[in-house]
């Protein structure tokens, strides 16, 4: 009778392995499919683009009720900002695979840091994209596209002996990447990240945030992320110091509809701040990535 038992046990474990490893077509649904692709954002027209080697007979579902799309790079124009579930369909080899995946598609942004200008922020007018200063920081503003969030600083240098020029000051910028206030530093700021440096100069280090604890000040790091912050146009006038720079959302992992910041100005001797930015008398910002195009 106790062996029966086993029997039947053995057969129940083998079918129980048997469903885990059920296959779709020629591969099992814990195997990653070997397709992969990149995206390219202007506004709500995306590139989509291949990057699989040997892979044919590509084809697309963008997940907006359209039709099916073949080729291996299209360009496809959402109506509508969103997340979409994008079907990426090829062969390799003679064996068909299917990958899915949910994109994100946003608004365009009037912002380009390669323009040698500020003149372009002047067409970001949410109110809650105004940011004031505190101390030495005057004022700032955010604004976001689907690759970028993009912040522009404006700082005074006047009667200050360590915030000198644009390649002095230190800045400390704290990140809420998960949209989550109970993970992260500081429970008033749940702040994942934390870069340190200097972005004109190209000092960029970061931290992650690893405390047991909120109230602890524990990070790991210093260490570089790729791409993770691009420099755009900057200037000094006077005792004005501008600039702006954008937080690359692929690198950092900025995927929420809210992304929370905290922008610290340190003197370059490290002695004290010389002001942040803030929203409300409260300097965690928080940047509401759910506008529609205007």
């Amino acid at each position: 009778m106790k062996k029966t038992n086993i029997s039947i046990f053995a057969a129940i474990v083998l079918i129980v392995i048997s469903l885990a490893c059920k296959k779709e077509g020629k591969y099992a649904l814990t195997e990653t499919p070997p397709l992969d692709f990149k995206t390219y954002y202007n506004g709500l027209s995306v590139t989509f683009a291949n990057q699989t080697r040997n892979a044919t007979d590509i084809s697309w579902n963008f997940g907006d009720n359209k039709a099916l799309t073949v080729g291996d790079s299209v360009v496809h124009q959402f109506t509508a900002t969103g997340s979409y579930l994008i079907t990426m369909k090829g062969s390799i080899n003679g064996e068909s695979w299917t990958m899915h995946t949910v994109l994100r598609v946003d608004k365009p942004s009037v912002v380009k840091l390669d323009d040698n200008s500020f003149s372009d922020w002047n067409g970001v007018t949410y109110p809650d994209f105004q940011i004031e200063g505190t101390d030495h920081m005057i004022r700032g503003k955010v604004d976001y596209d689907a690759n970028y969030v993009y912040i522009f600083i404006e700082y005074g240098t006047a009667g200050t002996n360590g915030l000198v020029a644009l390649n002095a000051a230190i800045m400390d910028l704290y990140m809420d990447v998960d949209n989550s206030l109970s993970t992260g530093f500081s429970s008033a700021l749940g702040a994942d990240l934390l870069y340190e440096g200097n972005i004109p100069t190209g000092w960029l280090d970061f931290y992650s945030f690893v405390g047991p604890d909120q109230s602890q000040w524990s990070w790991n790091g210093p260490g570089p992320i790729s791409n993770a912050i691009v420099m755009g146009h900057s200037e000094e006038l006077t005792d004005t110091v501008r600039m702006e720079f954008g937080l690359s959302r692929d690198a950092l992992k900025i995927n929420k509809d809210v992304f929370g910041f905290k922008l610290v100005l340190n003197y370059s001797d490290w002695s004290a701040e010389a002001g942040s930015l803030s929203k409300d008398n409260d300097t965690r910002i928080v940047v509401h990535m759910n506008k529609q195009t205007k």
